[in-house]
Formats: structure tokens, C-alpha cells, sequence
């Protein structure tokens, strides 16, 4: 016994995966851009803050230093005054001379580094303060310089620094960058369950619509699928698959109804079909009585052909394969053919055929199709119209349509029959009249398809006594 395993489930491509990656992916996005711009402004502000204070002590060291510059000790003195109870090396001040030479320094490592000379052509009072940062041997940490240049009393030009150890800024851009990595992880994970928290509600409607959807058959095509009244994307999608689910149980039904009524239809010739053939073979049967039996066999042979033939056409329609020719057509010729051809027939019955035409409206369509529904409709008339009766053919111009009316004035039909005359295989035959040979009720579906698929309408008014009147609108066309 072997089974087919079943193919795996492509987690990675579902919607709610989808959901919550993107929404993980976004999140982590912003918060890196949110911590980088955070960082960037912190480091800056705590540089901004160390050049501010490191500006305010150079300047005021420059100021004592511009008295005395020549008498070292007095320069030491001055540094440890401003020093005070310092930790040696968090703030470092030197003295240089203007060939760039360290003449006093606060600590001694301070000899060692170098830091960039401004320039020394102008005094204190025009030159710009400078900042450099400079890497030292005996520190694992860069210092920030500041350095103002000024003019002693012999009139010498000398630069005062004063430096600062960045290893408190750097401990505490460090601190920040843990904080934001665990903030970030946070972030992330947060994401991610919120992802798949929301991308689960969210989907959940989804799921209901889909299991509905599911439990729908054939046999249940009446059932629709709920809607949870928000008026959202989910409810549009819902009314949307309902509206398809109506026209899929429409259609269903009306395949059925066809089905069945196709069957019945061809049931009745062929039984008369083979209780001929059975009374045939049953016996001994004379030339006269073949003959009449093949003659009748072959009136329903004849109704079978026009059945498949009228199915066929009305199969072509519903699958929008129906092709039709567009040519100006005279309609008034068109008319005139078929009024000719229904002429004997109408003289048979008794009943008059006229006229009421224009050969100067045109219409542009098929004319092989055109003449079908006409022939309907006249045969039609003259069949249910009644002895005596009068069949008139008329057409006028209505704007841009030609209207052409098909009007008897016979003894009508009920209004309830009036809105399922052009279904399929509806008859109305013993409302129409009494009389008249049985039609196979697909001729007025036939004619409503062609004329619509012309870009026209039809219609059919009708009281009880005052006869029946079939409208058929065309556009009209220049000739």
C-alpha cells in the first residue's frame, strides 16, 4: 500500500509570514535609523559640551598667561591653581612658543604629543579658537585640544592648550551603543510577536471567508459567505465573491432548468420517433401507410434539427462566440423578405400581413442573423395571432435606433406571463391563444441574444384582448 506524501507547506510564502517579516523588517529599520541619529546627535553634543568648557578654561588660562608668559614658574603656578584637586590627566594644560616648542606643561606626558600650530599672525583678540584631537602613547584614549593663541608682553606670540581625556565620553557613547543594541533586540522581538499577533487577526477574517468558501457546493450555492459589517477591504472582497456566488447559482440554475427542459423537449419527438418505428415493425404495413408514417417522422425529425439548431446558436451566445458580420442593411428590404416568406402561411390562416416602412434607414449588423429574428417574430405573429386577425411589420426612426414593431391584434397575453417570455423554453402558448401548432420556446431567447449582441433591445407589451406588440431597437447607421 503506498501513499503520496503531500507536499510541504510553504510557511515563507504565506501572507501571515509575509505580515510579520515586513513588519519586522520595518521596525528594525527605523529604530537603526532612529539609534544612529540618536547616536550621532549624542556623541556631538557631548564633543559640543567638552569644546565649550575646554574653550572657556583656555581662554581664561591665555588671559593669566599673557602677563607672565616668560617666568615658567609663574606658568606652573597658574596651572595648578587652575588645576586645583584635579585627577591627573583629565584636564592637561601647556604652553607652547611660536616655533611650536613646549615651554611649560602641566604633566609631563603632555610634552610628548603633538597637536597642529594655528596661525600666529594676529593677536588673541582676532584669532579664532582651535580644536584638534590628538592620539597619546601613554593613554588608551584620544584627549580634545583647544588651543588659543595670544601675544605676551615682551610682544611674543605663544599658544596656550588645554586638553581633556575623552574616556569618559567614549564610556559613555559605549553605555549608549549597549542601550540601543538591547533596545534594538527588544524592538525586534517585539516586532515579530506583535507581527504575528496583528498578522493573525488581521487574516483571521480571511480564514473564516476561506473555510465558508470551502463548505460551498453545488448543492449549497444559496449559502453566502459573512460579513462583520466594518465596511472594510474584507467585507468589499466578501460582497464581491457573494455577487460572484449570485451569478454562479444564477447560472447553475438556469444550466439545470435548461438541461431539464432541453430533455424534455427532445423526449416527446423522439417517443413519437420510435412508436412509429414500433408500429412499423409490428406488422405487415401497406405503401399508404409507410409513407404517412415516414412523412410524420419526418415533421419531427425536422423539429429535433431546429431544437439542435437553436441550442447550438444559444450555446455559441452564452460561450461569446457568436460572429457576427457588420454591413450597413437596408432594413426595410430585410423586412420585405420575410414578410414575402410568411405570406402564404398568413394567407392559410386568414390573417393580413402589412407593412409600414422606410428604405432609407439602415442599420449596421448581420443581415443573416437580423432576418432569423425577424422571421421569429412575423412567425410568431402569424401563428398565435388567430383567423382574422391583421399582423403588422412598421419601423420609424427613434433618435439614433431604428424601432421596428411587430403588432397583431389578436387576443394578447396575461401580464404574469410578460417577464419569462424570453426565457428558455418558457411557453405561454395557451395564454397566447388557443390555438396554433406548439413552439419549442427558445425563439425569443434566440432573438433577445442577437439583437443585444447588435447593441439593441427588444421588448413586448401586451394586454389581455388588444393584441401584442414586439419592439425591436437597432442603432442606426449612415448610407
Amino acid at each position: 500500500m503506498s501513499s503520496a506524501k503531500a507536499p510541504p507547506k510553504r510557511r515563507l510564502g504565506t501572507i501571515r509570514t509575509r505580515l510579520t517579516l515586513w513588519s519586522a523588517f520595518v521596525t528594525t529599520a527605523v529604530c537603526v535609523v532612529l539609534c544612529g541619529v540618536l547616536y550621532i546627535g549624542f556623541a556631538h553634543s557631548l564633543q559640543h559640551e567638552i569644546d565649550g568648557f575646554l574653550a572657556g578654561e583656555v581662554h581664561q588660562m591665555a588671559a593669566l598667561l599673557a602677563h607672565h608668559a616668560q617666568d615658567p614658574a609663574a606658568v606652573q603656578a597658574s596651572f595648578a591653581l587652575e588645576l586645583g584637586a584635579r585627577p591627573r590627566g583629565v584636564l592637561v594644560f601647556r604652553l607652547k612658543s611660536a616655533d611650536g616648542r613646549v615651554l611649560v606643561s602641566s604633566d609631563t606626558f603632555a610634552e610628548n604629543w603633538q597637536t597642529p600650530m594655528p596661525p600666529l599672525d594676529q593677536g588673541i583678540s582676532a584669532e579664532p579658537t582651535h580644536f584638534a584631537t590628538a592620539n597619546i602613547a601613554e593613554l588608551d584614549y584620544p584627549v580634545r585640544v583647544c588651543m588659543q593663541t595670544f601675544t605676551g608682553a615682551d610682544g611674543s606670540h605663544y599658544v596656550a592648550e588645554a586638553a581633556y581625556a575623552l574616556d569618559r565620553m567614549y564610556a559613555s557613547l559605549a553605555t549608549f551603543r549597549t542601550v540601543a543594541i538591547v533596545a534594538l533586540v527588544v524592538a525586534v522581538a517585539g516586532a515579530v510577536g506583535g507581527g504575528v499577533i496583528i498578522a493573525g487577526r488581521s487574516l483571521r477574517p480571511v480564514e473564516l471567508i476561506t473555510k465558508k468558501a470551502n463548505e460551498i457546493g453545488a448543492q449549497r450555492l444559496a449559502e453566502r459567505l459573512p460579513l462583520r459589517g466594518t465596511g472594510d477591504e474584507l467585507d468589499r472582497l466578501a460582497e464581491t465573491l457573494n455577487r460572484m456566488l449570485e451569478r454562479v447559482e444564477d447560472h447553475v440554475r438556469r444550466v439545470r432548468q435548461f438541461t431539464a427542459d432541453a430533455s424534455h423537449e427532445l423526449r416527446s419527438p423522439l417517443a413519437v420517433l420510435r412508436g412509429n418505428a414500433e408500429v412499423i415493425l409490428a406488422r405487415q404495413r401497406s405503401a399508404e401507410e409507410l409513407r404517412a408514417t415516414i412523412e410524420q417522422s419526418v415533421e419531427h425529425y425536422d423539429r429535433l434539427t431546429r431544437i439542435a439548431d437553436d441550442l447550438l446558436l444559444l450555446a455559441k451566445g452564452d460561450a461569446g462566440e457568436l460572429r457576427l458580420a457588420r454591413e450597413p442593411v437596408c432594413f426595410a428590404d430585410a423586412i420585405r423578405g420575410v414578410v414575402d416568406l410568411y405570406g402564404p402561411l398568413a394567407e392559410e390562416r386568414g390573417i393580413v400581413l402589412r407593412t409600414e416602412l422606410n428604405d432609407d434607414l439602415l442599420v449596421c449588423g448581420d443581415p443573416t442573423y437580423l432576418r432569423q429574428v425577424l422571421s421569429n417574430l412575423i412567425e410568431n405573429a402569424v401563428k398565435y395571432a388567430g383567423a382574422g386577425k391583421q399582423v403588422t411589420v412598421s419601423m420609424a426612426e427613434a433618435g439614433d435606433m431604428i424601432r421596428s414593431t411587430v403588432r397583431d391584434n389578436g387576443p394578447g397575453i396575461p401580464p404574469e406571463h410578460l417577464p419569462h417570455l424570453f426565457d428558455r423554453f418558457y411557453r405561454a402558448d395557451q395564454a397566447w391563444s388557443g390555438q396554433g401548432p406548439r413552439g419549442c420556446g427558445l425563439g425569443l431567447s434566440i432573438c433577445r441574444m442577437i439583437v443585444e449582441a447588435h447593441g439593441g433591445t427588444i421588448r413586448i407589451e401586451s394586454q389581455p384582448g388588444h393584441g401584442i406588440a414586439v419592439v425591436v431597437s437597432l442603432p442606426r447607421t449612415g448610407g
